[in-house]
């Protein structure tokens, strides 16, 4: 129950200590690695995206983008690299 739960200082440096550093699982490097990787040009279509859906920022034609196995958006590189090293997401 919450009611149970002691937040105290003191309190949470015991489970600190009892459960070690807890960190946000991420993808790995090797598995971002290898997503599909291009250029903005060599992809390009009539129906592409124009711009990155997490930075919005309009594609330039040498923009180097990455694509997610399930996902039909490419993505700035270093935009989704950002992401996935950062965000509680795990691709595996």
């Amino acid at each position: 129950r919450d009611e149970d739960f002691d937040t105290s200082y003191e309190s949470l440096l015991s489970l600190a200590a009892t459960i070690g550093e807890v960190r946000p699982r991420h993808t790995p490097d090797h598995v971002i690695d290898s997503l599909p990787t291009s250029t903005f040009k060599e992809w390009r279509n009539a129906e592409s995206d124009q711009r990155c859906p997490i930075c919005l920022d309009d594609y330039q034609e040498d923009d180097p983008v990455m694509k997610l196995s399930d996902c039909p958006h490419w993505l700035h590189k270093g935009c989704l690299r950002v992401r996935l090293q950062s965000a509680r997401i795990l691709i595996v």
